[in-house]
């Protein structure tokens, strides 16, 4: 049976391969049904919402998206734009021959994602979308390859809920392979990498442990798995608090 996630990754597939003179291109149209629908059902429900200030409308999460692959500063790499057509609501930018990221990634690549979100949200960015398919890795370089939700303003909540996201992708995606022993390695990997990229995991931890966040992390992360999520939040905590 396939999990909410990856029925929601598969039926929100808005993109399209482009070539030209042996030069690949990638075409997202923002008002794509599949798009729609994706961000429609994230939408809609309350508790995303309180949390996190998504948009449905082509025309923000066009601008959205723009506005981080031109302007967001020490964080993820990110592909070369091309043509932005504002009239038509798609973009056409670089494609990025790598690897998508995932559970499966060596622990150095977990570190990395963590610290580059770590820079993005200690340089004001907050992505929303943050799910593992979303980033690709090319050598010691991660890319991040969908921001339509990325938005530059300081929220510490906005903040728990990207790294929520992403772990509990991770998670979900790498199930069978979490239930062996390597699954606390990953988690340590992504909070130390977020720690060290600058980004407040102190403040994170405490907002990831209480209220909202906590009922998210027993619906978005499998158990046992969110067991295993729940008891690093207090290591972690404690580690930091000295």
């Amino acid at each position: 049976m396939l999990s909410p996630v990856r029925v929601l990754d598969y039926f929100s597939k808005q993109t399209r391969l482009l070539f030209i003179n042996e030069r690949s291109y990638v075409v997202k149209d923002y008002a794509s049904e599949v798009g729609l629908l994706k961000w429609y059902l994230i939408v809609t429900s309350n508790l995303a919402v309180r949390i996190y200030p998504f948009k449905l409308n082509p025309v923000d999460r066009l601008n959205r998206e723009v506005e981080f692959m031109y302007k967001a500063d020490r964080c993820f790499q990110k592909p070369e734009i091309f043509l932005v057509d504002y009239k038509r609501l798609k973009l056409v930018r670089e494609f990025v021959r790598g690897t998508i990221y995932s559970f499966n990634a060596p622990p150095g690549v977990h570190y990395l994602i963590g610290k580059n979100l770590g820079e993005c949200h200690e340089n004001g960015w907050f992505l929303g979308d943050t799910k593992a398919s979303n980033f690709v890795v090319i050598g010691d370089k991660t890319y991040i390859v969908d921001a339509e939700q990325a938005v530059n303003e300081f929220n510490i909540r906005y903040a728990a809920w990207d790294l929520l996201v992403l772990i509990s992708t991770l998670s979900i995606e790498g199930y069978l392979r979490a239930l062996t022993n390597n699954y606390p390695r990953i988690l340590d990997e992504v909070l130390r990498g977020y720690f060290e990229g600058g980004g407040r995991l102190l403040e994170v931890l405490k907002i990831l442990k209480e209220g909202e966040f906590k009922l998210l992390s027993y619906i978005l992360i499998p158990f046992p798995l969110n067991i295993v999520y729940a008891k690093k939040l207090e290591e972690a905590e404690s580690l930091i608090s000295g």
